[in-house]
């Protein structure tokens, strides 16, 4: 998720973006210019933070399915890939053509590994991924010499190849990523309100579970940021690494 985040450090603020939420939440309460007003709202029961609090689980537990699936769909488009390419070169060996579609198939992975999905350079259908897919597709099409059975089997092969290539773009620049983690950081903070609010009258009490909240709150942010980022942390180096074992092992 290269330019919305991608880094160490990103993980590091999702973890300690809710410890700072909470000690301004603390900071305000005690000392700020709103202080006076808070400690004022002593008739909000403890049934409010109920309301907040389901909010946020619910939408968190609906998140945290949501970015393992992603990185599922993201791995097994990694291995959809690498599949496709391995089934064209099996083909090429059985019908002694490797020296027609071994090239072709080495300059694919070529390109598929060094392009950058986040750039707008990725769209247009003069990208190098794109020009090496046409250059295997036209070099199949016109193989003389090929039974009809044969060509089928390779043009089917080549068609899972260019859908798993677009599976996998298309999870590693999902627009929505930056979205699911400033909404379930503002759902937090809420709730870290509401928390304060139901217990601003015992200030030991609120500081306990404003705290213990926090951390599970910190928890589903870096969740989030592992797993909605897969091409970045828990798929770093692919396709490359796939494409390149599956052209080795052949």
């Amino acid at each position: 998720m290269a330019g919305y985040f991608a880094s160490p450090w990103d993980i590091m603020a999702s973890a300690l973006l809710p410890i700072g939420s909470a000690l301004l939440i603390f900071l305000v309460e005690a000392k700020g210019p709103l202080s006076r007003h808070i400690r004022a709202t002593k008739g909000v029961v403890a049934p409010y933070f109920g309301s907040v609090a389901v909010l946020f689980g619910l939408f968190a537990a609906l998140l945290a399915s949501d970015v393992w699936q992603k990185t599922n769909e993201a791995k097994g488009a990694v291995l959809a890939e690498s599949h496709a390419v391995k089934t064209l070169a099996y083909f090429a060996r059985a019908n002694q053509i490797e020296p027609l579609i071994l090239p072709k198939l080495k300059a694919y992975a070529k390109a598929a590994s060094a392009e950058n999905p986040y750039s707008a350079a990725i769209s247009p259908a003069g990208s190098e991924t794109d020009k090496a897919f046409l250059d295997l597709l036209t070099t199949i099409s016109q193989t003389s010499g090929l039974d009809d059975s044969i060509r089928m089997g390779m043009l089917s092969a080549a068609h899972d190849l260019l859908r798993a290539h677009g599976t996998r773009l298309n999870l590693a620049n999902d627009v929505t990523a930056p979205i699911k983690w400033i909404a379930i950081l503002v759902l937090g903070a809420l709730t870290q309100i509401a928390l304060l609010l139901v217990h601003v009258d015992n200030r030991r009490a609120m500081r306990v579970a404003v705290g213990l909240f926090t951390v599970a709150f910190s928890f589903c942010l870096v969740i989030v940021e592992i797993f909605d980022a897969p091409f970045d942390i828990v798929l770093a180096g692919e396709p490359r690494a796939s494409l390149k074992l599956a052209l080795d092992g052949l």
